[in-house]
């Protein structure tokens, strides 16, 4: 606007301006977000993370995306009638693209944050985010404004749309054939207390998945009984096994279900993701840590029994099992059978009900201080939140702190 030497005559255009353009350009981000493209995760740090930002970034455009229509209809105050009718439909075909478009994201974010739902509901829900995409699109262009009139501004926003689209088409449409996916299925699938073990195969064995430990995968089960959206999981079995194991805890109808799997039952399975286990190679000269709070044991799994992970450099890797009754510690005999090394590998079983809830205090004790070490946390977000706040307060710096969420 500087350069055409144009100029709002009500200063609060600029705010709302500043509402719709950013909001606009975090709505892009967010579908980049969700793509699990292996450079987003790179720089983010693993896939988790990358979904807290896009969480994030949703959540931080649709309170920007609020002051477009306040900050426009502010001038008419403080006429209050039509102050309010101004965010409801009228025969301004313009504003009625825009209203409709602000009424599906705050439906779509209400939904995707804040209304519980079950996961495969919350998941279809995505899809109306396309809809909201091409709604936006719309909107910028009938309403012929600055973006259409300047072509530099223009060619910024359509470019960041055009990438949406793409991404939106890839997550929703094409990861299903063109993304990292592998073709595996049921070998065995026994119960361990109220966890399902299943054990999978590759299809065409020279086709086969490789992960580091501590990484995890998107599963689809090629079943009538279990429907078929991709669920994440960690791997609880270690690298070159020839079947890859994953351990979940029925926690829902969907993970109950699973419990009906036969052997010779396909699954798709795409990954690897994560890089959980990442910072250990980072920093070989610092002692892990690893802190599981029930079935967060599961990447712990594949790092204890991976001989490049606990030997590397020598170094001494504590593990930390907390469950709340010890008859819950479903994994404890396998820990036990790996003949411990206590140069090696220390096994610091834990029950909250008998020690009381996991402490810095508690750790520092365990491990022989909390210098010189690494801490990785897995388990119930409480529980992460809690350890993260209790280390920072005795001392241990955030870039020695990674958690698995």
């Amino acid at each position: 606007m500087w350069y055409f030497d144009e100029w709002y005559d009500d200063p609060y255009t600029y705010v709302a301006k500043v509402g719709s353009m950013g909001a606009t350009t975090l709505s892009c981000w967010a579908f980049i977000l969700s793509t699990r493209f292996p450079i987003v995760e790179r720089l983010f740090g693993g896939l988790d993370k990358v979904y807290k930002a896009h969480r994030h970034v949703g959540q931080s455009a649709f309170f920007l995306i609020l002051l477009h229509p306040v900050f426009l209809a502010v001038r008419l105050l403080p006429e209050w009638e039509p102050f309010l009718s101004f965010f409801w439909f009228s025969d301004d075909g313009v504003r009625n693209t825009g209203i409709v478009a602000l009424l599906l994201f705050i439906a779509l974010v209400a939904v995707s944050l804040w209304i519980s739902l079950r996961y495969h509901v919350w998941k279809q829900t995505h899809h109306f985010f396309g809809l909201l995409l091409l709604l936006v699109i719309v909107h910028m262009i009938v309403a012929d404004a600055e973006i259409m009139r300047y072509p530099l501004l223009g060619a910024w926003f359509f470019a960041w749309l055009a990438v949406a689209v793409f991404c939106f088409i890839y997550i929703r449409l094409l990861y299903r054939w063109i993304g990292p996916l592998y073709e595996y299925e049921v070998e065995k699938a026994p119960e361990l207390g109220d966890i399902i073990e299943l054990y999978l195969k590759p299809v065409r064995p020279r086709r086969h998945l490789t992960h580091r430990a501590g990484q995890f995968i998107y599963t689809s089960f090629d079943t009538d009984r279990i429907s078929a959206e991709p669920h994440p999981f960690s791997i609880s079995s270690p690298p070159g096994e020839p079947h890859l194991r994953i351990s979940v805890k029925q926690l829902g109808d969907w993970t109950s279900e699973l419990s009906t799997l036969r052997g010779g039952e396909r699954v798709l399975v795409w990954g690897p993701y994560g890089k959980f286990g990442d910072k250990l190679h980072a920093d070989p000269d610092l002692d892990p840590v690893l802190i599981a709070g029930g079935i967060g044991l599961t990447p712990f799994l594949s790092m204890i029994k991976d001989a490049d992970f606990v030997h590397a450099g020598g170094r001494t890797t504590h593990l930390i099992y907390s469950v709340e009754k010890p008859d819950e510690a479903h994994y404890h005999d396998e820990i036990e059978s790996l003949n411990l090394d206590d140069d090696t590998l220390v096994y610091i079983p834990h029950s909250s009900d008998e020690e009381g809830f996991l402490t810095a205090e508690f750790i520092a004790e365990k491990v022989g201080g909390l210098d010189g070490k690494t801490f990785l946390i897995c388990g119930p977000a409480p529980l992460m939140d809690s350890l993260t706040e209790d280390l920072q307060k005795s001392g241990v710096g955030i870039e020695r702190i990674v958690t698995e969420d």
